[in-house]
């Protein structure tokens, strides 16, 4: 089989996900080490410490990156599972590019936390992001309703995140309930998502992050802000400041990578989303690989292993 590793985003989380899986305890604590050692200096909490519940901050996307990491290490040794190509979801890019060989784990937290500190220094804290149960197409004429609201992401066939100012993100909320049309507001913190009004933190976002030495990747990565793979000659710092700015398109990209010959896409990451998505994009086309759709314990891994 052809297999890509995905990489979700910030979305895909729950506490204690290795609480009956002791490989994964073991992981998690080895690549902890690594991520406080840049993070924690940064002004980060540990990224094993426990969020506030039904809150966002900006360690949120740390800590995904952390269990992401700890995801794909448990992939590749416990199950055995190599990949022939990566693909990411927003902050997934870069966890992909950090297994790819292009950026050094303490990299990729200098990344994530550098990103942070450029968010909060240089964005205005008045936005929303909402996930809007629409095709691309429709979303975006929806998104022509209001002022500075875009599409962010496209996710599935059926599925749009858009982000903009929060009162205009708020009506839309209402023409879509008024409609009939599912929306939910996310919790992604209160900056703009893939979004134009984010250069100014995109160019101090650079300065910060210029002294970091990418390396070349060993495995392929698929973008979904580019719309196509990383090649040599593109410059991984600008790939992934270009994610403040640019939306991403994933069913593109799976479709893309079933195109290729990808019939087995698998998981890093908790719980289930991208798995789902690609189900509707491809249907029963490819299988789909969910090691950590809930809690690990050995007896599931083993399971995943006889598969």
């Amino acid at each position: 089989m052809v297999t890509a590793f995905m990489f979700p985003g910030a979305g895909s989380y729950f506490s204690t996900p290795f609480a009956h899986y002791s490989p994964g305890r073991r992981i998690a604590a080895d690549f902890a080490e690594r991520i406080d050692a840049v993070s924690v200096a940064q002004g980060w909490p540990s990224v094993l410490s426990d969020p506030a519940p039904d809150t966002w901050d900006p360690s949120t996307e740390l800590r995904t990156y952390h269990l992401q990491l700890c995801c794909w290490r448990i992939i590749q040794d416990e199950l055995g599972l190599r990949a022939d190509v990566l693909v990411g979801h927003s902050l997934g890019e870069i966890t992909s590019l950090v297994a790819a060989g292009g950026f050094t784990v303490e990299d990729g937290a200098r990344l994530l936390g550098e990103r942070a500190r450029a968010l909060q220094a240089h964005a205005e804290p008045t936005a929303a992001t909402a996930a809007f149960m629409l095709s691309p197409d429709a979303a975006e004429e929806l998104a022509q309703q209001e002022a500075d609201v875009v599409v962010a992401a496209a996710n599935s066939p059926t599925q749009v995140i858009l982000s903009g100012p929060a009162a205009q993100v708020q009506r839309l909320l209402r023409t879509a309930d008024l409609r009939g049309i599912v929306a939910t507001r996310l919790r992604t913190g209160p900056y703009p998502q893939h979004h134009p009004l984010l250069a100014a933190a995109l160019r101090h976002y650079r300065e910060a992050i210029h002294g970091i030495q990418p390396g070349v990747p060993r495995t392929p990565v698929h973008s979904t802000i580019l719309g196509r793979r990383i090649t040599p000659d593109d410059d991984l710092l600008t790939v992934v400041g270009a994610q403040l700015v640019r939306p991403l398109n994933f069913p593109q990209a799976v479709r893309d990578l079933r195109e290729a010959g990808v019939d087995r896409f698998v998981e890093c990451g908790l719980r289930d989303g991208l798995s789902r998505f690609v189900a509707e994009i491809v249907g029963n086309d490819a299988r789909v690989v969910t090691p950590f759709r809930t809690r690990p314990t050995e007896a599931t891994i083993q399971q995943y292993r006889e598969e």
